[in-house]
């Protein structure tokens, strides 16, 4: 007979199962789109770029053509990276979350403090892309909805547990109200870091802006 103690350890195994079948999904979907796909347009673009036309019609076809593909190889590149950035095993999570952030700010127009030194030290996989999905999620949702004028990123250790903060001086939302579309995201990070002993937590209000904490314990 199974306890209410034994069924939440089952869901609790079940969820982290899940997670990393779809992860392994994604690793797989990236290589294949960054490898395959993305060596081919690569061979296309260049046999568009050195090749000439008898006439300039043609010629200004073909450069139109090589531009085309180039903007496709370049989604195709964000597409895998969005998947599972291959930097966050080559590379490690600092610059893959330093990336992440640099993008969106330089997408905006605006500054990025960053204080990320916390996070070169080897983290056990499962963490380290747990705090990278929760980085990737408070950035797209900074992106989507804050209009912000600055944005700061930074990680810091405290009693063995490792706080990654993401801070942003945009127009902040209602935090005791029933998440609206723009915050569904709220309840998979904070499941997501439960799996893994951690915590979300998040201070905001209407035009205050929004400070999103992920904590993650750093023994087992």
């Amino acid at each position: 007979m199974t306890t209410g103690k034994d069924d939440k350890a089952l869901r609790r195994r079940l969820a982290r199962r899940l997670i990393v079948v779809q992860e392994e999904q994604r690793l797989r979907w990236s290589r294949e789109l960054h490898d395959d796909l993305g060596q081919i347009l690569a061979s296309i673009a260049l046999e568009l770029h050195i090749v000439r036309a008898d006439s300039h019609e043609m010629d200004t076809r073909l450069a139109r053509a090589a531009m085309l593909i180039d903007q496709l190889s370049a989604r195709v590149h964000d597409a895998a990276w969005s998947l599972r950035p291959a930097d966050l095993d080559r590379l490690g999570l600092r610059a893959s979350v330093e990336d992440l952030a640099s993008v969106l700010c330089g997408q905006l127009g605006i500054p990025c403090e960053m204080d990320l030194e916390a996070l070169s030290s080897p983290l056990p996989a499962e963490i380290a892309l747990t705090l990278y999905r929760i980085a990737q999620e408070a950035l797209t949702n900074i992106g989507k909805h804050a209009a912000p004028s600055r944005v700061s990123v930074t990680a810091h250790v405290q009693d063995d547990r490792l706080r990654l903060a993401i801070e942003d001086d945009g127009s902040g939302f209602d935090g005791t109200a029933e998440p609206g579309p723009g915050h569904l995201g709220l309840a998979g990070m904070k499941e997501r870091l439960a799996l893994v002993g951690g915590k979300l937590s998040i201070e905001t209000a209407g035009g205050k802006g929004t400070t999103l904490y992920a904590d993650v314990p750093l023994t087992g």
